[in-house]
């Protein structure tokens, strides 16, 4: 299965501007320099300003029509998905706000929250698995995102997998002060 992963992830590599991965994927590509038999699908994050031509580029690769996973705020979609041959595809969305900072905004049982990303949320170098090169988000980005979802509860229960946080943390955020591992989520009020 892994070099199904590595096919789409090298369709992936040839998009303008590119396209950053994140979850296990970027996980795997970032701690081991290698992917697993199985991630379950493939997570993407781009900016929501280029939805519409991504939904074309992807259209191209053999991705149909994508459909809402997760929809925050009416009329404001955070998580798209699609597959081509039993391979999923997500695609997850994120807004700048006034500043430029990037942040997502989740719902929670408090309504609805903006979770802020860092700055070099796509500035990291690609990894190249067996000649591919593989855009991840930053360690730091890596490590809000979950971080994030975990301290508001809006995708279930915190998964499993803390120990790719710490090791995440201690690969190549070591000299990071801790209270910066953590997003800042602010609850928005007037919307529900």
């Amino acid at each position: 299965m892994v070099a199904d992963y590595l096919a789409l992830l090298r369709e992936l590599s040839t998009l303008d501007p590119p396209i950053f991965v994140f979850g296990s994927v970027a996980e795997a590509a970032l701690l081991e320099g290698k992917l697993a038999d199985s991630h379950g699908d493939i997570d993407v994050l781009i900016p929501r300003s280029e939805l519409g031509l991504r939904l074309v580029q992807l259209d191209e690769l053999g991705f149909g029509e994508f459909t809402v996973y997760y929809e925050p705020q009416p009329g404001l979609p955070l998580v798209y998905g699609s597959t081509r041959n039993e391979m999923a595809l997500e695609l997850s969305l994120f807004d700048l706000d006034p500043a430029g900072i990037p942040f997502f905004v989740v719902s929670t049982d408090d309504g609805p929250a903006a979770i802020s990303m860092p700055p070099d949320l796509l500035q990291w170098s690609p990894t190249i698995i067996d000649g591919v090169p593989i855009h991840t988000l930053s360690p730091l980005a890596l490590v809000h995102i979950r971080a994030g979802a975990a301290a508001t509860g809006a995708f279930g229960a915190p998964r499993s997998d803390g120990a790719r946080q710490g090791q995440l943390v201690e690969a190549f955020l070591s000299d990071v002060d801790p209270t910066h591992l953590t997003p800042t989520v602010t609850l928005i009020s007037g919307l529900q």
